[in-house]
């Protein structure tokens, strides 16, 4: 049971796909590794004014809240193991608190976690044990390295690790692709040329020793209070194994209020 609570966490944390609850994995385009550059003074003044196009584009569809509430579910496939139709609730208060219930079929409720920006608390209700954690200990026990905000980002379907030094664009009538670099990650981004909503995106450790990566398709955007939010997210870990999630969300609703309750009866055994 103690998979579950952590496959029911991992789902959450992590997430042109147009189909549902499909976990075949779409090849991400390769491109140039290089920099793109060119010494004509005309060209590169156009390119720097569409890349800052492209940018303003990108960030005027960011979603910003204060309180959110989505219903999902969850496929998960791994070399190990495999579950499927798994409801999960998420309510978050931004920045403060990330509230995950999952649920399985028949039998109810299984699993309860808070997530605060320094503390990961879960319990297992079929064999009533507590697991606390810090934050920082949570990303360990995961093996993925995020934080709070990142968390966040990844739920509400933000594009991650997006900086404004951006490379490598490829322009087509349907996509645009770019890659960015923060100290830790590269990223690769597509994103659709008429509305620059995210449709695909890639994060890779740059350290080459790890070798693992995180792929990340958007798709079934629907208009949800003023915010056009992918409904469908399919993502694929890499690092030796290849870890896959579909998350189809059946519902969303912004800046209502919300209630956070995790109470864990002493009976409960701590871990």
């Amino acid at each position: 049971m103690k998979q579950i609570i952590l496959l029911g966490i991992t789902c959450i944390i992590f997430v042109s796909c147009r189909h549902t609850r499909q976990l075949a994995r779409t090849s991400f385009p390769v491109s140039d590794t290089g920099h793109v550059s060119t010494t004509d003074s005309t060209a590169s003044a156009a390119s720097l004014e569409f890349n800052r196009n492209l940018l303003a584009g990108i960030h005027k569809n960011h979603i910003d809240f204060h309180t959110f509430s989505g219903k999902l579910k969850v496929d998960f496939e791994s070399d190990k193991q495999k579950q499927q139709n798994i409801s999960t609730n998420i309510r978050m208060l931004k920045d403060s608190i990330i509230w995950i219930s999952v649920s399985a079929p028949v039998i109810g409720e299984v699993a309860r976690a808070v997530i605060t920006p320094d503390s990961l608390k879960a319990y297992d209700k079929f064999n009533k044990r507590v697991f606390l954690r810090a934050l920082s200990d949570a990303k360990d026990l995961l093996n993925l390295p995020f934080d709070f905000t990142t968390l966040q980002d990844l739920i509400i379907g933000n594009p991650l690790f997006l900086t404004d030094s951006i490379y490598q664009v490829v322009k087509t009538p349907a996509i645009i692709s770019f890659s960015c670099d923060t100290t830790m990650y590269t990223s690769l981004f597509n994103v659709f040329a008429d509305d620059f909503q995210l449709q695909q995106s890639k994060v890779m450790d740059k350290d080459s020793s790890r070798n693992r990566s995180c792929e990340l398709t958007y798709g079934e955007y629907k208009e949800v209070e003023g915010h056009k939010v992918p409904f469908v997210r399919r993502v694929f870990i890499e690092e030796k194994n290849v870890t896959r999630v579909a998350m189809d969300f059946s519902k969303m609703e912004f800046n209502q209020p919300q209630s956070f309750p995790f109470n864990i009866p002493a009976s409960y055994s701590r871990e």
